[in-house]
């Protein structure tokens, strides 16, 4: 998924496992070279009753997928990988990109499975194969749009990579004073603010909505939660960040570990933290992320929310 010799290619060697959440990151939490990730395979979501159950991962596989080649996994990213991490505007854009990336692959890999999923209705009644037909053909449009958009920011954060035009980046970081228990790397295209309030229309199928990704990282300090976005995408990103920013500092660690749960599934967990809670902090893991203490909170050099 890495741009070729221009934007619009791609760089076309094989894949290998890409970590989109740096692997020395993911080795600070895990115990015995292992983290805590939600399997959303289907038989382990029906073996729960619809519930995707957590499980053990070693770190040299947890968060990967066939995204990038080795040397671009290795060169592009080393600034990642092999330095600390200071929310420079670079490592913001790679953190996103990454996570672009990923999500661009993944619905791409979706819409590979409608043509398998419209024979799901052989030997069904009429009526249920009338019905099972249309809700496919919804499903397919819904994906094909995604293809769509994602394939739109892809070209953008390419562009940006291949003239490292890093000034373009947007973001918004929150400074943890220790290590996060959970690590992710994600991207949404914003519906909601953190007061509850409309910022985005998806169902305009018409419109390329605006897309921001998040990461919870580890840095020498501590930790931090990073909103990052581009220029061209300014609107509700930046109402996005400008919200969860109105929180008080006391209510900022559960807000963002109810968010990461809520629009990632491309989230580790510390296993000593999970495995030392009692059954009903389980239930509501936010609430006991709350020892987190915010060190500060950085609009990153851009004005972001001037």
């Amino acid at each position: 998924m890495h741009v070729g010799s221009g934007v619009g290619e791609v760089c076309g060697k094989p894949a290998i496992g890409s970590h989109t959440v740096p692997r020395k990151m993911l080795k600070q939490i895990a115990r015995d070279g292992h983290v805590y990730h939600q399997s959303a395979t289907v038989q382990d979501i029906d073996r729960a009753h619809g519930k995707p159950p957590l499980k053990l991962i070693g770190v040299n596989r947890a968060s990967t997928l066939p995204v990038f080649c080795s040397p671009h996994d290795s060169e592009a990213f080393a600034v990642l990988e092999r330095q600390s991490f200071t929310g420079s505007a670079e490592q913001c854009f790679l953190l996103a990109y990454r996570a672009v990336c990923l999500e661009f692959l993944k619905k791409s890999n979706q819409l590979k499975t409608v043509d398998l999923m419209k024979g799901l209705d052989r030997g069904k009644p009429v009526s249920d194969q009338m019905a099972i037909q249309s809700e496919i053909a919804v499903y397919a449009e819904a994906v094909r749009v995604s293809v769509r958009d994602m394939g739109h920011h892809k070209l953008e954060y390419d562009s940006i990579l291949t003239a490292r035009d890093f000034g373009k980046v947007r973001a918004y970081m929150v400074n943890l004073d220790r290590v996060p228990e959970l690590l992710c790397a994600g991207a949404l295209y914003p519906e909601c603010d953190f007061d509850g309030r409309s910022i985005g229309n998806l169902a305009d199928f018409d419109r390329t909505p605006e897309l921001i990704t998040f990461s919870l990282v580890s840095t020498d300090s501590g930790g931090a939660f990073v909103f990052a976005w581009l220029e061209s995408g300014d609107g509700p990103c930046r109402q996005l960040a400008a919200s969860l920013d109105r929180l008080p500092n006391h209510e900022l660690p559960q807000a963002i570990v109810r968010f990461v749960f809520e629009f990632c599934e491309n989230h580790y967990l510390k296993p000593d933290w999970w495995d030392n809670t009692d059954s009903s902090v389980r239930t509501a893991p936010a609430e006991s992320f709350g020892h987190i203490r915010i060190v500060a909170r950085t609009a990153r050099a851009w004005n972001v929310l001037g």
